[in-house]
């Protein structure tokens, strides 16, 4: 029984750089929330 590779390929979704544009610095670290803070809670900066 002969199994044939599949060669994995790579699919393009755009920019990298248009595609992070919602991360920016800030300055709040991990360590400023306490485990178990809600979702709601949490700034993304």
């Amino acid at each position: 029984m002969n199994k044939h590779y599949a060669r994995p390929t790579l699919l393009v979704q755009g920019k990298l750089e248009a595609m992070t544009q919602g991360a920016k610095s800030g300055n709040a670290l991990d360590a400023t929330y306490q485990q178990g803070t809600p979702t709601s809670e949490l700034t993304f900066s």
